[in-house]
């Protein structure tokens, strides 16, 4: 076999195996802390909350800007 070609091979043979290092480290991590990440019910509330405030927010201005536009001539 060519020198190039072996030198490719173990490269990617290394390549691979960091890979396989980092992934098995990873997924240890997340294995230890297992709520990471896990919603609360209390951010759920909060998230609602907001976006239940950003649509009435969002409706008042629409039916101000359409009011405005009622009064104007030519409609």
């Amino acid at each position: 076999m060519n020198k190039s070609i072996i030198r490719i091979a173990a490269t990617l043979h290394v390549a691979g195996l960091n890979f396989r290092d980092t992934l098995k480290t990873r997924h240890a991590q997340l294995r230890e802390d297992r709520e990471r990440g896990s919603l609360t019910l209390e951010q759920i509330i909060w998230t609602v909350a907001i976006a239940v405030i950003a649509i009435a927010v969002a409706a008042i201005v629409v039916a101000a800007i359409n009011s405005k536009a009622a009064e104007l001539p030519g409609r």
